[in-house]
């Protein structure tokens, strides 16, 4: 754990860089075990993304593989970093915010594959959840498979403190596309778009905003 405390974070980067991939499991393992208080989040988000792109070029290999059932790391990695993501959620989510507001494409993307998006939901930070700040921010590529992913309840019923659903964060990208239309018309029926409101019940329904964009 030396190297997660270290002051000088190129010395730091150049010891990420240079470490195989089973040593970057073994600092997720660690902290699974010892608990995340004390952890520097943020070497531990480079950590994340050295990792994964030591064993993929992009993310949308990443997110290829993955749907075809191919795990590199093995199921059992993938198993131990999907106990680790839920334990950051369940300790206020430090790492996940980073990984969404700082890391690479296929960070966020190894982020929508592995994590358990219901617990992303639980993480509140700064008037708003972590599927919402991920549905903002994950690559154009990858967003149709977010939307898959996060399924019906979480894209209708989890709200940010305006009581705004996630599903309303997707509309209001302004680089939607056939892809993204697809996924959400395979999530939702044109019955559940037209309930799918603000919290409040005032404004456009979902069906609305989805026909004006389609």
């Amino acid at each position: 754990f030396s190297m997660l405390r270290s002051p000088i974070p190129n010395a730091e980067q150049a010891i990420l860089e240079n470490i195989g991939s089973a040593q970057l499991l073994t600092l997720f393992e660690s902290c699974l075990k010892t608990g995340l208080r004390g952890t520097n989040v943020r070497q531990l988000a480079e950590a994340w993304g050295t990792l994964f792109s030591n064993h993929y070029l992009s993310a949308e290999e990443f997110v290829d593989e993955m749907q075809r059932g191919e795990h590199r790391l093995g199921a059992r990695n993938e198993q131990i970093l999907r106990e680790f993501l839920r334990a950051d959620c369940r300790s206020g989510g430090g790492f996940v915010l980073n990984v969404i507001k700082k890391g690479g494409n296929i960070d966020r993307a190894a982020l929508i594959m592995i994590a358990d998006l219901e617990d992303l939901a639980g993480i509140e930070h700064n008037g708003t959840t972590a599927v919402h700040l991920l549905a903002d921010a994950c690559d154009k590529w990858v967003r149709p498979v977010f939307i898959r992913r996060a399924g019906k309840r979480l894209l209708s019923g989890v709200f940010d403190s305006r009581g705004i659903p996630v599903i309303f964060t997707v509309f209001s990208l302004g680089d939607l596309s056939l892809h993204d239309l697809d996924a959400i018309a395979a999530v939702f029926s044109q019955e559940d778009l037209k309930n799918t409101m603000c919290r409040n019940r005032t404004g456009r329904n979902a069906l609305t905003v989805f026909t004006e964009i389609a």
